[in-house]
Formats: structure tokens, sequence, C-alpha cells
């Protein structure tokens, strides 16, 4: 593996690669005393996330921090370290008949601490949820090199500071983490998806008829044209917009689930209603997420019910995959991006010019004070989240 690398073209940084705590707790002395940055990096899947570093520094390479610490199957909680990949655990609880029903692209690189710095989800966040509601211990190491425990092994463990909530999705700015506890669910006896295609006058209605089903699918994704043909699943389209909706239950609900959804779209206006024998194109729609080749990536956040009047609002040209019935659209450009999206992907030096993060949420400042009581020398991810600080 490379001894350096660079983030937005700020580099090389060197790369270490802490083999334990202690040694990881030494990094970050070192890194605060010396005044520079400490870049954590993963599977190296979303390096490009973010805005570019503002000081130099080091990447620490959490790989070699990783295996299951402890697996209770009866209680139905996993504790791993962060540098273990999504696929190592899901294959650990998968001996148990268990999963994590959360996605995340390109498991087999993606770190658990990655995806929980990242808040990383996909198609099934509509039916179970996203990591938040996943994450009940937490262990990281703070700026003063010390390792910070919060939550416990036990889901129903409600002592101290929710400091999981913090971590998930500050993208490595408050410390590295070190371990996660997380609840998990038994994976369920079958699945199966409904793909139907619509033309634009009709995706409002087709929505509203799939917001209101007597069923409770775990995904409703929707792509254009372009998305669809990225996917390269077998059932033929030849409307402008797909829609994937996926159930994941007992065998016997899975098929009422089917066959009801596909009576109540007989009352709007939908064609090339097809059955696919599992859900195994979600893998897929997860990948579209860090798609190769795309220039521009933003991440647009709306009601639900505003969702079909803003993607259709969108350049022709755009590739567009949502995750519909949470208002949540990923829109893949060769030029410009919404100004209301999440810049998640763009060139380094349009970074400065553009709201990465997209429109300054009223939460803003309270998010940079607590960075600054966390990290007050500014050692974690510097720049990459907050810009300035």
């Amino acid at each position: 593996m490379a001894n350096s690398i660079t983030l937005d073209s700020f580099g090389p940084l060197p790369v270490e690669r802490p083999a334990s705590l202690a040694e990881l707790c030494d990094l970050v002395k070192r890194t605060r005393a010396a005044k520079h940055g400490l870049y954590p990096v993963g599977g190296r899947t979303t390096l490009d996330f973010g805005l570019p570093p503002t000081k130099p520094g080091v990447a620490c390479d959490t790989s070699a921090l990783s295996g299951v610490i402890d697996y209770p199957a009866r209680d139905m909680t996993i504790t791993a370290r962060a540098g273990t990949t999504i696929a190592a655990v899901q294959a650990e609880l998968a001996r148990e008949g268990q999963w994590l029903p959360i996605d995340v692209p390109f498991p087999e690189r993606a770190t658990l601490g990655g995806a929980v710095a990242t808040n990383a989800s996909g198609p099934r966040r509509f039916g179970h949820g996203t990591l938040r509601d996943y994450v009940i211990g937490i262990s990281f190491v703070s700026d003063d090199g010390v390792e910070v425990k919060a939550g416990g092994r036990v889901v129903k463990n409600v002592a101290g500071y929710d400091l999981m909530k913090l971590q998930i999705g500050a993208l490595g700015t408050l410390g590295v983490i070190t371990q996660l506890t997380l609840k998990v669910k038994p994976k369920p006896e079958a699945s199966a998806a409904v793909v139907l295609g619509c033309d634009e006058g009709a995706l409002g209605a087709v929505l509203d008829r799939l917001a209101a089903s007597k069923t409770r699918p775990i995904a409703v994704e929707l792509l254009n044209e372009a998305a669809w043909r990225e996917v390269r699943i077998g059932a033929p389209m030849t409307a402008p917009w797909v829609i994937v909706v996926g159930f994941e239950e007992k065998a016997t609900a899975v098929r009422w689930q089917v066959e009801t959804l596909i009576d109540e779209l007989k009352v709007v206006s939908v064609r090339d209603v097809a059955e696919l024998p599992d859900t195994s194109i979600f893998d897929a729609l997860t990948s579209l997420q860090l798609r190769t080749g795309t220039r521009f990536l933003g991440k647009l956040s709306v009601l639900p019910s505003k969702l079909a009047d803003t993607i259709l609002k969108l350049p022709s040209d755009s590739l567009v995959h949502a995750h519909a019935l949470n208002g949540i659209a990923w829109v893949h450009s060769d030029e410009v991006l919404p100004e209301s999206a999440t810049v998640r992907r763009c060139p380094a030096d349009r970074k400065k010019a553009l709201q990465v993060e997209g429109p300054v949420p009223s939460s803003w400042e309270l998010m940079r004070h607590v960075k600054q009581t966390l990290d007050p020398d500014n050692v974690f991810n510097p720049g990459r989240l907050f810009g300035d600080i």
C-alpha cells in the first residue's frame, strides 16, 4: 500500500498505520504537538468527500485496527474495531442468520469507522433507517491522545452523553473512531422487488400511490434512463423513469406485498411492470453513489412530496437516482449542480467556490462551536468539513 496520499490535490501526505490503540494515541499526541493535522483514512472509498485540507500533517490508516471484538448473537449486538470492513462484519453476522441492514458502497473496502464518519446509507434507509439507529456504543481517540468511550454493549443503555450521534457524519473531525457497538437484525427469510416504468407526467401520482400503499417496502428507488442503463439489470424498460420497490420479510409476507402492490398500481399510469426474485439490485444502486466517471456529484434533500417536482427540473443530461420516499436524490453531472445540493464530489479547484455542504443550516454555528470545543487545535481533518477550522 502507498506510503503517501493526496486529498483533493493537497499533499502528498505521509501515511502512518498504527497497529494498536497505544500507537494511535501516541500518533495523535505527536501530531498535535507538531501543530499538524491528522487525516483518518480507512478503505479510501470516500477520500473526495469534504473540502481540501487546510494544513500539513499525516494520514492515519486505520485498516490495521480491525476485527470483531464481541458478538453475543442472542443479544443481537456486535462490537468491532473501526478498521473492520463492512463485508467482514456482515460475514460474521451471517453465520448466525443476522445482518446490519445498512447499504454502504464497496463494502469489501469500506470500513465501519468510515461508514459512520460519512453517515453512509442507501436504498434500505426507507425501511431500516440509518447508522444513527444502530450505533449504541463508540470509542474514539480525542485530541489529547486519550480514548473516550460512550454508550455501551447493551441495547438498553441510556447512561451518559449521546456522543455516538455526534460522531456520525462528522467526517472524522471530532476524533479518530476506534471501536463501535451496533444493534443488528435477523436476516429476512425472503426478498423480492417490483420494477416499473412511468412517464414524467405520471411520476408524482405514482409516487403518491406508493406512499399510500398497504405494503411495507424497505426501499423505493427512482432512476432516470441514464441511471437505469448504468445499473444494467435484465428487466427491459422503455419509460424515462424507473421505480424499484423492494420487500424483505417472511416469504408469505413478501408474496402478499408483491401481489398487493401490483394490484394497487392498476389505478396509475405505469408500464413494463416486472418482478425481480430478490433485492440484490440494491447493491448496484448503492454503488451508484460512488460511480466512477462522475465529475460533479450532488445530494439533494427535499420533502418526499416535493421530490418529483424537484428532479423533473434538473438538467436532462444529468444521471439521477433517488431514495424516493425519503426525499433524497443523487445528481451526477459533467458541469453544474443545483445550488441546494450537498457536493459529494467535484474537481478540487472548484470546491472552494461551491457550498460543498449545501445551504448553511441554522445549526452551523453550533456545530462549529462543538468542533472548536472538542478539538481546539484543529488536529482532526482540519478544513475538511468546516473549511476555515
